[in-house]
């Protein structure tokens, strides 16, 4: 097979695999059947995936930023809709400071660099997913993100905030499964 061809089905089933629940993880999820995802230069199969929306919980597990579920609630001052047989739009920040999450169409991931209250998001890589509805939203979401310049944690709400101080997109912390 040709290099560029196994390498790209490499990344693809990697970033399947470390961005989605796995099924035997979510028993209470709904299941969500859709076209896989594609990378930016090429097409994969269709697959199966589950959707899961976390339990919401008081405040993040260790709360702070990092390996919590934060569920997207509100867009500049838009509340966010969850779209039917969609993912529901999210982030989580890891301590090897790797972003993911999914913006209710696509899944996200890329890298941070948090000093003190500053986060600094790098440039997002995603699937390439169409998704029937949700195409604003989505699209509002991976503009805020392109924004974001600082945080703010408050009790299980997590503000991002571009270089003015200003929210550009909200969050709840959830429980997983």
């Amino acid at each position: 097979m040709n290099k560029t061809f196994l390498g790209i089905l490499s990344t693809v089933v990697l970033l399947n695999t470390a961005c989605g629940p796995k099924q035997d993880d979510a028993p209470n999820s709904t299941i969500q059947s859709s076209s896989s995802p594609t990378s930016s230069v090429s097409s994969v199969a269709a697959s199966s995936e589950m959707a899961v929306t976390p339990a919401e919980t008081p405040s993040p597990p260790n709360g702070e930023l990092l390996n919590t579920y934060w569920k997207l609630i509100l867009i500049n001052d838009t509340e966010v809709t969850v779209i039917d047989n969609q993912r529901e739009p999210h982030i989580t920040f890891n301590a090897e400071n790797r972003v993911s999450g999914s913006d209710g169409c696509n899944r996200l991931m890329g890298s941070y660099l948090l000093e003190g209250d500053k986060l600094t998001l790098g440039e997002m890589a995603g699937t390439k997913m169409a998704c029937a509805e949700g195409a604003e939203q989505t699209q509002a979401f991976n503009e805020a993100l392109t924004k974001v310049a600082g945080y703010t944690v408050h009790g299980d709400q997590l503000e991002l905030r571009d270089a003015s101080g200003l929210v550009v997109a909200r969050f709840k912390a959830v429980a997983l499964p």
